[in-house]
């Protein structure tokens, strides 16, 4: 998949996150491959910004049961439950083929 045009980014906020690895599970059922788990440090789930295609997916949002452990980078926003509009560019996108 190609890298996403878009300046936004989302990175795992460690106080609020699980390790439960469902985002780092549908991001490689995906092939997307950006969510992976850091060696240092304590083998935590990171997201590799250079290979998320956020806003283009929000698969890890969806499937991520930990409230507030997904945030956008630039914004502090949290993203997890998905806040109302987040998954709206894939409808437009339906609606105008």
């Amino acid at each position: 998949m190609a890298k996403h045009n878009s300046s936004w980014t989302l990175r795992i906020n460690h106080e609020r996150c699980t390790e439960c690895r469902m985002c780092y599970l549908v991001c490689r059922e995906l092939d997307i491959n950006a969510v992976y788990v850091a060696l240092d440090p304590l083998h935590r789930i990171e997201i590799d910004t250079d290979s998320c295609t956020y806003p283009g997916c929000t698969a890890c949002l969806a499937y991520c049961p930990a409230e507030g452990s997904i945030i956008e980078a630039e914004s502090g926003r949290s993203m997890v439950p998905p806040p109302a509009g987040a998954h709206r560019w894939w409808l437009k996108q339906t609606t105008d083929l």
